[in-house]
């Protein structure tokens, strides 16, 4: 938990420098949420009436670009391209106020052409590892639904969701540190993702808990808010304001992790004059 609250600590005192590169691909996120299979599958789960709930609707509830839609798919993609952008744009911001105490926009979009094709290529792995995992979750729990006795469907389900995101998450954590490693000592592919191997090593499973939590609980508030009768506006806001807040601890907690295990002193930690 140590790193999870120096991340919510440094986020608290940067929001207003951080919150502007997140925002518009949270919001394309949010916008590739299909609200409508969401709930169904909830209602269904809720009500016990699952067996009719297909394989399609099941997916669409779960995945990232939605596929609902052109609109959906649409936003999802254009959600991924900005939050390149943005990533790019918020790692080298926190680098630079980490590495030399220095906080402002001065000297970050020149990092841009050096961030964005590590970015788009860690981004992309990530895309790719979740929306597997979504289809291999939305078969586990297409399974389950065939099966006679509820009390087994639903600790079926159980099971799944949780070794899914276990799972998920230690894929994940296999290159945690990979962006950093590339962005910052300017290893090679291979050789920054054995370096972020060898760092994350020892606190792997730490890591993996901090996540794990919270991943559930924002998923909860996201699934819970499909249910306020608001036009699709309340979940909306709701799915923008927690993606746009679990990128940042997401990317900035990547730096904490790496100063740390990489026994970097950080310089925003220490009070400099006219800083």
């Amino acid at each position: 938990m140590k790193y999870t609250f120096q991340s919510i600590k440094y986020i608290t005192k940067n929001f207003i420098f951080l919150f502007p590169f997140v925002i518009v691909p949270a919001f394309c996120f949010a916008l590739s949420i299909d609200e409508m299979a969401l709930e169904t599958v909830l209602r269904s789960l809720f009500s016990g009436h699952y067996e009719q709930l297909d394989f399609d609707t099941i997916f669409r509830s779960v995945s990232f670009l939605g596929f609902s839609s052109g609109w959906t798919v649409l936003s999802g993609l254009c959600g991924f391209l900005t939050l390149v952008l943005g990533v790019s744009l918020l790692m080298a911001f926190t680098d630079r106020h980490m590495r030399i105490g220095k906080r402002g926009y001065h000297g970050v979009f020149s990092k841009l052409n050096d961030n964005i094709v590590s970015t788009f290529g860690v981004a992309f792995i990530l895309l790719l590892c979740y929306e597997l995992f979504a289809l291999i979750l939305s078969a586990l729990f297409f399974f389950a639904f065939q099966m006679a006795k509820k009390a087994i469907v639903y600790v079926f389900c159980v099971v799944a969701y949780s070794g899914m995101h276990i799972a998920l998450l230690f894929v994940i954590t296999i290159g945690y540190l990979w962006l950093p490693c590339m962005q910052v000592t300017g290893f090679r592919t291979f050789e920054a993702l054995r370096y972020s191997q060898q760092l994350c090593h020892p606190i792997k499973w730490k890591i993996i808990l901090n996540q794990l939590w919270l991943l559930v609980l924002s998923e909860g508030v996201i699934a819970a808010s499909v249910f306020i009768p608001a036009d699709n506006v309340v979940p909306t806001l709701v799915a923008t304001a927690f993606y746009a807040y679990m990128i940042m601890l997401f990317c900035v907690r990547m730096q904490v992790v790496y100063f740390d295990r990489a026994q970097i002193e950080r310089a925003d930690l220490t009070t400099y004059y006219g800083r």
